[in-house]
């Protein structure tokens, strides 16, 4: 009754159906099984972590209930638990791909890029067609910036599923990251072709619609980011997401849904939203709050999950859309620096640095550099550098040779920062949070890009309409060549400011 009730997918019954069996068979380790996955099915994974370990409890022998302990807790970001779960059903059974790829999974989220490259290929030597477990091994490739073998391996997985769509989705995102365009774009459709629903597919699309031009297909397909698993749920605020509704005498909600560099370039449309009558409240991380109050029409500024009494809300990456924005310049400069923070820098040309973002951003090895490669900048006359990088990069100060002066560390919030541009002359960043700072503060900024950079910054130009004060340096021949282009830029620069 409960195997047949599962089949037939009448979940509420299959429920009711095991707990009679386990009441008259408390030792029933697969019924407990069953048990924690009609658990897990309406969500409940306190009680599913407790019906898997009276299964382990019952019979710790069996290796698929210590996957699906291990499933439970990943899902729950206990990996350390996690990890030790899937060591034991490895340990029963060897050769078990669910467990491998589970656990290659694992360590690949968390950014042990490394070692899940080991254990998945340990899942592909027991089963080398495991599709699921390919698919990892290829995307932690990608991460290791080992591009061309990722591909070559996702196109060996279509030999097995010529049509698996999750496939055609890494492959064009391989391709993407090698500059082949026209593969990607390919692989795309062929992706969409066979899973119109795809979500990856989607998303990833539009990013190389975006990188091209194409704003107004782009935008659109960006709008399937909102389904992606981690997303916020629309259903989740307290009010409808706008639509084709006045906002005369209406309060909306913008939330931030990214990073902290999203957040600053896309709030420029709030002045948008308020000309349309509107209340405005923007949702967004608390260290931007200060500049965020800033900005014209917005009105209160709150932190994640404390917006109340507004009748509408909206994400912020989807304004463009709503507004049919193509590329254009919007309310320049639109940031202003309310702290009064104030800093006493040395005479002569000032040049702030930045050269490292998030670490857990998904480009981040290809995006980030160390300050010691900053190194031929230093080789320019009568110029007084500055540092406005934090987070862990900073550590990197206590180590180099390069006459640098640290501002970053009387930094509490990007008002801060913003406040320590205004004393510069010039800043250089990666593509990081503080370059669309300088951007939308009207601050010159020189923003270093790799040779295929993120969708924003489109793939020729060394200027951007989203900030008119940035010039664009792009890294087609290597970084090397880059920064001695950078170098005798800085030559110019100090020349035409004296």
């Amino acid at each position: 009754m409960a195997r047949q009730a599962l089949q037939e997918s009448r979940f509420s019954d299959a429920e009711e159906a095991y707990q009679k069996i386990l009441k008259n068979n408390p030792k029933d380790a697969d019924g407990y099984f069953h048990m924690a996955a009609l658990q897990l099915r309406r969500g409940a994974d306190t009680e599913a972590l407790q019906s898997i370990g009276q299964a382990i409890a019952c019979d710790p022998t069996i290796a698929r209930h210590h996957v699906a302990h291990g499933q439970i807790l990943r899902a729950q970001k206990n990996t350390d638990a996690a990890e030790l779960a899937f060591e034991r059903a490895l340990a029963i059974e060897p050769n078990n791909s669910d467990a491998y790829t589970n656990l290659g999974g694992m360590l690949f989220e968390v950014g042990r890029y490394e070692d899940a490259e080991f254990i998945l290929r340990k899942a592909l030597l027991y089963h080398p067609s495991h599709t699921p477990a390919a698919n990892q091994l290829g995307r932690a490739l990608l991460r290791l910036y080992r591009i061309e073998e990722a591909v070559s391996l996702f196109h060996a997985v279509l030999q097995f599923e010529p049509n698996d769509a999750n496939t055609q989705v890494n492959i064009g995102i391989g391709c993407l990251l090698l500059g082949d365009r026209a593969s990607a774009r390919e692989a795309f459709e062929a992706a969409l072709s066979n899973d119109p629903e795809n979500i990856e597919a989607h998303v990833n699309y539009a990013h190389l619609l975006l990188l091209e031009g194409d704003f107004e297909n782009g935008y659109r397909e960006h709008e399937w980011r909102l389904k992606k698993a981690g997303y916020r749920k629309l259903t989740d605020f307290k009010s409808a997401i706008w639509g084709d509704e006045e906002l005369t005498g209406k309060t909306i909600l913008l939330w931030a849904e990214q990073g902290l560099g999203d957040t600053l370039q896309f709030v420029r449309y709030a002045p948008l939203v308020a000309e349309l009558s509107a209340s405005v409240i923007v949702e967004c991380n608390p260290i931007l709050h200060e500049l965020i109050s800033a900005v014209p029409g917005v009105d209160q500024v709150v932190a994640l999950n404390r917006g109340q009494g507004y009748d509408f809300h909206f994400p912020l990456m989807s304004l463009p859309l709503k507004f049919s924005t193509s590329q254009r310049s919007i309310n320049f400069p639109y940031l202003k620096t309310p702290t009064a923070m104030s800093f006493n820098l040395k005479q002569g040309l000032r040049v702030g640095l930045n050269w490292a973002g998030n670490p857990n951003h998904a480009r981040d090895r290809d995006r980030s550099r160390r300050l010691i490669e900053f190194t031929p900048l230093t080789a320019v006359p009568n110029i007084n550098f500055y540092s406005l990088q934090t987070g862990p990069a900073s550590a990197q100060l206590a180590d180099t040779t390069i006459p640098i002066t640290d501002l970053a560390n009387k930094f509490e919030n990007m008002s801060d920062t913003a406040a320590a541009m205004h004393a510069l002359d010039l800043v250089i960043s990666i593509d990081s949070a503080p370059a669309h700072l300088a951007g939308a503060l009207g601050i010159p900024v020189w923003i270093l890009l790799t040779k295929v950079p993120d969708w924003r910054w489109g793939l020729e130009n060394e200027t951007t309409p989203l900030y008119p004060s940035m010039r664009i340096f792009r890294a087609q021949n290597g970084w090397d060549d880059m920064i001695l282009r950078v170098a005798q830029a800085l030559v110019d620069f100090s020349s035409h400011s004296q």
